[in-house]
């Protein structure tokens, strides 16, 4: 049975703030009756993409790993939700591993005008980036380009975005304004997603 939300954490910390932003969405998914199953992916093992040209003849990857999977979970799920610590400006490596492993899907679309993915099904995104550092200028801005990328090669609409910024100083549990601001928007992302029935 195929999950109806797939959780990204992006983060190799435990029990921190991406794992508590996890968990905490999950509850609320699953009090909703929206099933969602989460990717530990610095647990998982997913190999870099070696642009070897592979899937821009097939359509699809010819590494198989943990990531095999998620191909197909992508295409039957509703939403995809992804979130990840801020590293330089940007996602955290191993969600950018895994962006850059839907070449497979990109292609199958793009280059191969056979895709791999209903196109025509409607999912929904959310990106949540978690910063470390006080505000500033490009804090989120590379990050936020990788996700608006990688959600359109995924075909999940991109709704939703939040940017968590200095948790180096103020974790997320202590962060109220920010939870208010997650709560608001998953209730609103949660009525998206039963709206897709």
């Amino acid at each position: 049975m195929y999950k109806e939300i797939l959780i990204i954490n992006g983060s190799p910390r435990k029990n921190k703030n991406c794992f508590q932003l996890c968990s905490e969405i999950s509850n609320k998914l699953s009090e909703n009756n929206i099933s969602s199953e989460t990717f530990d992916i610095y647990d998982m093992n997913i190999e870099y993409c070696t642009a070897c040209g592979f899937c821009d003849k097939t359509g699809y990857c010819k590494i198989k790993d943990d990531m095999t999977v998620m191909y197909d979970m992508f295409d039957k799920a509703k939403g995809v939700i992804v979130i990840s610590p801020v590293h330089f400006d940007c996602v955290s490596a191993k969600v950018k591993t895994v962006v850059d492993r839907t070449q497979a899907i990109y292609a199958s679309k793009y280059v191969l005008n056979k895709s791999s993915i209903d196109r025509n099904k409607k999912r929904i995104g959310m990106y949540i980036a978690v910063g470390g550092s006080t505000p500033y200028e490009t804090q989120f801005m590379g990050g936020q380009i990788v996700m608006d990328f990688f959600f359109k090669s995924i075909n999940n609409k991109l709704l939703y975005n939040l940017h968590l910024n200095n948790t180096d100083k103020k974790n997320y549990k202590e962060n109220e304004q920010f939870k208010t601001i997650l709560s608001e928007n998953l209730e609103n992302y949660i009525k998206d997603i039963k709206k897709l029935d």
